[in-house]
This record gives C-alpha cells, structure tokens and sequence, in this order.
C-alpha cells in the first residue's frame, strides 16, 4: 500500500531541494566563467598601416563594383600609382584617380592602410597635385559595363 505524502515529508522534501539550488547554482556560475575564459584569445597581430597596396588596380576596381560613386559612365579614367604621403599626422599610401563622364569630371584619393583601402575622398588639389596619372582602361571598361547592367 502507497503512503500518501505528510505535511513533514513534503517539508524535508523542499527543504533538500532548497539546500541542492545554491550548489546547483554555484556549478552554473563556475561553467559560465570557464566559457568566458575560453574566449579570451591573444591579441591579433599588429597590422603595419603602409604595406604597399600591390593590388591596389584590382582593390580599386573591386571597390568601385559595389561603390561607384557616380562614376557610372565615365568615358576615360587615370590613376597614379600609390605614393607615400603625409595623411594628417602619419603617412600612408595614397593613389589619385581622376575619370571624366559627358559632362562630369571626378577627382578622388584613394587612401590605403593595411595594403588595403581605408578611404574613397575627394582630391585635395595638393595631395595630387604631382601625382603620375596613366590611363585605366580597364576602369573605363567596367563603368561601362555597370551602365549597361539592368537594375
């Protein structure tokens, strides 16, 4: 025959279960602060900010695909190859891009950190004022193409 539950058993009953929360508890904490623990990680490694941007045509073209700027129909494009040039108070790789549409002539610094592009601005007339500037075909082309795209 099945003893049906006291007042005092049911009592001692939720008492132990009281006793078991705070070790339950301080399991949880102790497991939550291992995981942090395993989060921590060494710092990444420092990133020298002028490595020369080697790829800086391909970069630049790759950025322009997603960001063209209103350059959309251009109908020639010339760019200097990154120069080291004082940028506020540090140096950083700087290449100039100029490009003409119709009725539109665009003037922009391309500033690099890293190797890769940090910044898309306009020209200062003194930071690309000797810059070396050779035709970009390649640049013009793929204008071109993006005009052409259906949206």
């Amino acid at each position: 025959m099945r003893q049906l539950p006291t007042a005092y058993s049911d009592l001692r009953a939720r008492r132990a279960g009281a006793r078991r929360l705070p070790a339950l508890g301080a399991v949880l904490v102790g497991l939550v602060l291992a995981q942090c623990s395993s989060f921590s990680t060494a710092p990444p490694p420092a990133v020298d900010p002028n490595i020369f941007p080697a790829n800086y045509k391909a970069s630049l073209m790759t950025f322009l695909q997603t960001n063209p700027y209103g350059m959309v129909g251009a109908i020639s494009a010339d760019l200097s190859p990154p120069v080291l040039k004082p940028f506020g108070s540090e140096s950083r790789y700087v290449a100039c891009m100029r490009a003409a549409g119709p009725n539109w002539r665009k003037e922009k610094m391309v500033v690099f950190y890293g190797g890769e592009i940090n910044q898309f601005v306009d020209a200062t007339e003194e930071a690309c004022k000797d810059a070396a500037y050779a035709p970009f075909p390649e640049l013009t082309a793929m204008l071109a193409q993006l005009r052409s795209k259906p949206k």
